[in-house]
């Protein structure tokens, strides 16, 4: 069973797509809701993938840590309310990125698509 970290500063929505996740079949880390709480779950086990909100709480942008866990060979997409994940490099450029509140047709066949 894949593990996706999921990283979410609004705690709510962390737990429901931790849920949908499970029920998807996948084994859900975390959810962290800051950098250093990912840092920390990415410390104990590493994740096969990560969906990380493209921005945290006050506005910090998860991005360099996509950047670390792309290095780490894990596979990594967004999850966020704007229209895009801008400063996105080029080792991030085709990452998938959900647009909030994402559908679970959509977050299955991005899914899919990541772990191909």
């Amino acid at each position: 069973m894949p593990k996706i970290l999921v990283v979410e500063d609004d705690a709510l929505i962390a737990m429901e797509l931790g849920e949908r996740l499970s029920d998807m079949g996948y084994e859900v880390l975390g959810p962290a809701h800051s950098i250093a709480e990912a840092e920390a779950v990415i410390a104990r086990e590493k994740p096969d993938a990560a969906l990380l909100d493209a921005r945290l709480g006050q506005g910090v942008s998860s991005v360099p840590l996509g950047v670390k866990l792309h290095g780490l060979g894990v596979r990594v997409a967004f999850c966020t309310g704007y229209d895009n994940v801008k400063e996105a490099p080029p080792e991030l450029a085709k990452a998938p990125v959900f647009t909030k509140p994402v559908s679970d047709a959509d977050l299955k066949a991005g899914l899919q698509t990541l772990f191909a």
